[in-house]
């Protein structure tokens, strides 16, 4: 015991250590405590030695304040957080039913690359799903969450920022009956505690959604619980949006997760099908749908499984972008240790860049895929991937590196053998472009292939090439490049191309060449008019020579002409509307022909032909003889 106190009275000795040094000692003779009088556990299960350390550690972190959060590892080893949601037409079809056997099939090709929660569907989510899975998208998905909809005219408005909070400075929230007995279902944490406080405030009213609308604008009215697609719709008075602590919220699992991957099971046909679809959630993007069959129930995890190993797509982060290239790091490729593993973007793969810009609050303020834009891998080095960047417009890509703007690219795979490609006016589907030429470049060349012709509805099939998934198309009409789309055919079932026509142009170029025509046309005519006059007043026929000149005087003149040509150019450029570049072209048109005019179209040949026919009067009629020297001059 001597020994024990003066080696304890050592160690108490630094003032420093001393409180850390006694929740030690606590922690271990709690751990102590524990053993003796806990039940022998079962293999696995934690033991006396993991409850000291876990209790020295959380005794220093209430010393010491909060730990600090761990910092994310890199991209490139830093695994995808994933949620597979679960909707089916029967109950032997459920999470629990395919949780333990998925997850082997997934951790085959995915053990180290993510980290998997496989749950079912939310009741809202599983309903969309079993109707039109393909169709699903964020915006109709979020709208089926429940929220509070609090008068930003409230009076403590500002104070409210949880739901919490709504119970305190709120004193009633109005909702309809199953919503009610919805949100009790899926509470989070004990209705008794602080945050749920709005509960002991909620109350149902005799009607559904509508009704609860038209109570919205009932002055006594505070609050109201629905769904945030209703929420939004709120104008007067503006809503303010609280989102509950309750299960299965889309926004959420959007903000908790990397991807989610929706799975539908029909079970009622013969053979059973399976249909799967990923979300990425920073992108709030949903790819395209895998299907299949299968005629077991004990075959089912493997069917799912192959269906999300399909649309499953790798993401590169793009650090580095030029006009016409980029250089990304992909997610999670330094986990990887097998080359053909799904979540590596090989040589020859095509991806779909991304760029997301958020506000102050994180949210974003634009979002989603570039249009008519690709990047091609060409190169590996090491976890990065160098890649050429296809796109109808240019720098897309490009600018300034910020934590609120994030740049990806999303490997796709096409399943489809070709896209029907349409063609509209600016601003109007119902106007096709009819006619237009279809032209292929070659990627690494400059030759190009006719490869067809917009019908009546301004649409042409693209096939897809296996050797060459990325085509890049140019439109042309007239011989003018319209546009220049990049594509890959069964990647998307249609693809519509919003472009500004070139009819008006061609309108344009077709009038000026008529009057090009009739400029050479009235030229000819013009010096025509002057030999036959000149030839009658050297014999002296006066009075035909002034006939002829008269007629001469009715010509179209230049003044004439170029008055004309003003009034329709100021016509087709308001016809063309804000194409800088069809404007350009039609004024440099306009331009050439009036020099054309000015050069060819005097009026110095009318007075000159006057002046001879003056002349002729003072000579009795006849023009004078022409000197030698004059005569050789002409």
């Amino acid at each position: 015991m001597a020994v024990e106190s003066m080696s304890i009275t050592t160690l108490f000795s630094d003032s420093r250590c001393l409180p850390r040094c006694v929740f030690a000692w606590i922690a271990v003779l709690v751990a102590l405590g524990s053993l003796a009088s806990a039940p022998a556990q079962e293999p696995g299960a934690g033991t006396g030695a993991d409850t000291a350390v876990e209790a020295d550690a959380n005794a220093e972190a209430d010393l010491e304040g909060e730990a600090e959060p761990d910092e994310p590892p890199p991209f490139d080893f830093a695994p995808y957080r994933t949620l597979i949601w679960v909707a089916s037409d029967s109950p032997r079809v459920s999470a629990d039913t395919l949780r333990d056997d998925l997850q082997k099939v997934l951790d085959r090709d995915f053990h180290a690359v993510w980290r998997t929660t496989i749950a079912d569907a939310p009741t809202s989510v599983a309903s969309m799903a079993m109707r039109v899975l393909s169709e699903v998208d964020f915006d109709t998905l979020a709208a089926t969450d429940p929220v509070i909809a609090l008068k930003k005219s409230h009076n403590d408005a500002v104070r409210i920022r949880f739901a919490g909070d709504v119970g305190r400075y709120a004193s009633s929230v109005l909702t309809t009956s199953g919503r009610m007995e919805e949100v009790r279902s899926r509470l989070v944490g004990d209705p008794g505690s602080p945050k749920n406080a709005w509960l002991g405030i909620l109350h149902a009213i005799d009607g559904d959604a509508v009704a609860l609308k038209e109570a919205w604008a009932k002055e006594d009215t505070e609050a109201i619980l629905v769904s945030r697609g209703m929420a939004e719709t709120l104008t007067e008075p503006e809503a303010k949006i609280i989102v509950p602590p309750i299960t299965g919220q889309v926004i959420d699992a959007a903000e908790a997760y990397d991807k989610i991957f929706i799975v539908r099971v029909r079970t009622a046909t013969t053979p059973m099908k399976v249909e799967s679809v990923e979300f990425d959630t920073l992108m709030r993007y949903f790819g395209d749908t895998s299907n299949a069959t299968v005629s077991s129930f004990n075959l089912l995890p493997e069917v799912v499984g192959a269906t999300l190993r399909d649309v499953f797509a790798p993401v590169a982060r793009i650090d580095d972008a030029g006009k016409s290239n980029a250089v990304g790091l992909v997610r999670a490729s330094g986990l990887v240790t097998d080359k053909d593993s799904p979540a590596l973007v090989q040589v020859g793969d095509v991806l779909v860049p991304m760029v997301r810009k958020d506000d102050r609050n994180g949210n974003p303020i634009s979002i989603g895929p570039l249009d008519w834009a690709y990047l091609l891998a060409k190169e590996l080095d090491g976890r990065r991937v160098k890649m050429d960047f296809h796109a109808g417009r240019a720098g897309g890509l490009q600018g300034r590196k910020n934590a609120r703007t994030h740049r990806m690219g999303l490997r796709i795979r096409p399943r489809k053998d070709q896209t029907l490609l349409r063609l509209h006016a600016k601003g109007d589907p119902n106007q096709p472009l009819i006619g237009y030429e279809i032209y292929e470049k070659e990627l690494e060349g400059k030759s190009m292939t006719f490869i067809g012709r917009t019908d009546w509805n301004g649409r042409l099939d693209v096939e897809f090439a296996k050797d060459q998934p990325l085509r890049l198309l140019y439109v042309k009409n007239g011989g003018a490049v319209l546009a220049r789309l990049p594509m890959v055919p069964g990647h998307h079932a249609n693809a519509v191309a919003d472009l500004a026509g070139d009819d008006m142009r061609l309108q344009a170029e077709s009038y000026i060449r008529g009057v090009q025509n009739s400029i050479i046309d009235l030229l000819a005519i013009r010096e025509l008019f002057k030999a036959r006059i000149m030839m009658r007043l050297e014999r002296g026929d006066l009075e035909s020579a002034e006939e002829l000149l008269e007629v001469l005087r009715n010509q179209p003149t230049n003044e004439r002409l170029a008055n004309d040509m003003g009034k329709r150019q100021t016509e087709f450029i308001k016809a063309i509307g804000k194409n800088a570049n069809q404007q350009r072209k039609v004024d440099e048109m306009f331009s050439v022909t009036r020099e054309l005019l000015t050069k060819h179209i005097s009026p110095k040949l009318v007075r000159d032909l006057e002046e001879a026919v003056i002349e002729s009067k003072e000579n009795g009629g006849k023009l004078p003889a022409k000197s030698d020297e004059e005569a050789a001059a002409e």
